[in-house]
């Protein structure tokens, strides 16, 4: 059976591992909007 500092170590990998997958997934979201927005600038001859 682990530790508990095995468990807290184990626990904190995780929630770095969390993280990081969040700022991922945020960053695609981003550039996914950025890239849609960009889209309706560039075809419908607004915002020029």
């Amino acid at each position: 059976m682990p530790s508990d500092s095995e468990r807290d170590t184990v626990k904190m990998a995780q929630v770095q591992a969390n993280r990081r997958l969040g700022w991922i997934l945020g960053s695609v979201a981003v550039a996914f909007f950025i890239g849609f927005i960009a889209k309706i600038a560039l075809l419908s001859g607004q915002f020029v």
